[in-house]
């Protein structure tokens, strides 16, 4: 059954068999160089790992003070039903020291977070530039754990020297 390959054939053969060679050399070649850089981008990644965590363990004295320290300063969600209503009192009376007029106030409920409890409070103002900077930057003292969750400034189109705005202010309590 077998008969030998006539000369057009081996040729054949042989060109057939040399493209399969390239042909898988060039697949093992591109999977190889594909693996290779993969494990390089794995290895650059997992060094940054190690360098971020040996930054941070050189600096556990500091995160423990902050610790310490957030352990001592926050406040604690003692009722639920008064936390908005004591956000929105402080913020009048700091909107009255600025001469910032308050408009709209609505006080959401307490929402817990992974680090905190938000209790938040969505408000409108109109004042000049000057008065509403000056009443943000004593709303978000450290202290206070007070923060802006959101804030929109637009000018009055009436009166280039007020601005109105729209903000959602919270008290970020202890978590329980």
């Amino acid at each position: 059954m077998s008969r030998s390959l006539s000369s057009r054939e081996r040729t054949l053969a042989t060109v057939v068999a040399v493209i399969v060679a390239v042909g898988a050399t060039w697949l093992l070649v591109d999977s190889y160089l594909g693996g290779r850089a993969s494990l390089r981008a794995k290895i650059v990644s997992q060094e940054k790992q190690v360098r971020s965590m040996h930054a941070l363990l050189a600096e556990s004295n500091l995160w423990e003070r902050r610790e310490e320290w957030l352990q001592a300063k926050q406040p604690k969600l003692e009722n639920a039903d008064t936390a908005g209503v004591q956000l929105l009192d402080y913020v009048q009376a700091l909107a009255r020291q600025h001469a910032v007029v308050l408009q709209n106030p609505a006080i959401h409920s307490p929402e817990p977070r992974p680090n905190c409890v938000s209790v938040a409070l969505e408000i409108e103002t109109r004042s000049p530039w000057a008065s509403v900077v000056e009443f943000l930057e004593d709303l978000q003292t450290p202290e206070q754990f007070v923060a802006l969750e959101s804030a929109s400034l637009k000018v009055d189109p009436s009166d280039a020297t007020q601005v109105h705005g729209r903000f959602k202010i919270a008290r970020w309590y202890a978590p329980n």
